[in-house]
């Protein structure tokens, strides 16, 4: 029912406890209620994470991202995309204590394979409380973020038509490589705006975006003057944060 979430991989998802280290005031609502109702509001998974743990305990409650599509594509614009650009859903949790259930908008682009995630300037992320939790809040979240695609997808189209000079693309560069790199040097910030792809090497706001944000996600490139070589950020909470300050970021950029 889940697609690409298995418990082999994703234990948490299918949890059916809450951790020994809540007290019983917790109210355990488990991941798959949840998907449940996303099912039955038209959204299916895309894409799935769960942090990584020491002991089979921990795998079972541990936080997880769960990436979701609708599937009436004709929601969005009549074949489900603007360019190679599609809306999700973004479902944060966990079962430990450590996160409370999180919905944000995101966006997926086919040319480069990029999970995005818009910052909370464009549309500020839901927080669904364990306590008095109930479904009707799950379903007004999914006609919020529907109700919210065109607007957000209309930014996408403003940023593609927002060309910028070499001075503005080396600022921007140097701004986006400070969000994961502390005093980035000139290799660095280089490095954060390399292009990948030929769709990539146009400097307008979009694609100089995309640039960014595939390099500082995926990283493996060299920094520090070539003394060490960038990992893939693999943690959710730094992907989560990378992705929303760099998407203020641009958001910003598009005012000047």
């Amino acid at each position: 029912m889940y697609g690409i979430i298995t418990k082999e991989t994703m234990p948490s998802v299918f949890s059916t406890t809450r951790s020994d280290r809540l007290s019983d005031k917790y109210s355990f609502i488990p991941t798959t209620r949840i998907l449940d109702v996303l099912s039955e509001e038209g959204w299916v998974p895309t894409s799935a994470q769960q942090v990584s743990s020491r002991t089979d305990e921990e795998r079972q409650h541990a936080k997880h991202l769960i990436r979701l599509r609708h599937e009436d594509t004709a929601v969005w614009d009549g074949e489900g995309k603007v360019g190679d650009t599609f809306p999700e859903l973004v479902l944060f949790n966990s079962h430990n204590g450590r996160a409370n259930y999180q919905l944000r908008f995101g966006l997926y682009r086919m040319i480069c394979s990029n999970g995005m995630v818009v910052g909370t300037e464009h549309l500020a992320p839901i927080r669904i409380r364990h306590m008095g939790y109930s479904d009707d809040q799950v379903v007004d979240a999914s006609k919020k973020f529907i109700e919210s695609a065109e607007r957000i997808l209309d930014v996408v189209d403003d940023w593609k038509g927002i060309q910028m000079d070499k001075k503005q693309v080396a600022s921007f560069g140097l701004d986006a490589a400070k969000l994961r790199f502390e005093n980035p040097d000139e290799m660095t910030v280089n490095s954060v705006l390399q292009t990948r792809r030929m769709e990539d090497a146009e400097d307008n706001l979009w694609t100089v975006f995309n640039r960014a944000q595939e390099n500082l996600i995926r990283g493996g490139f060299m920094v520090n003057g070539g003394r060490r070589s960038s990992r893939t950020i693999t943690s959710i909470d730094k992907n989560l944060e990378i992705n929303t300050e760099l998407w203020d970021l641009a958001s910003n950029y598009s005012k000047n």
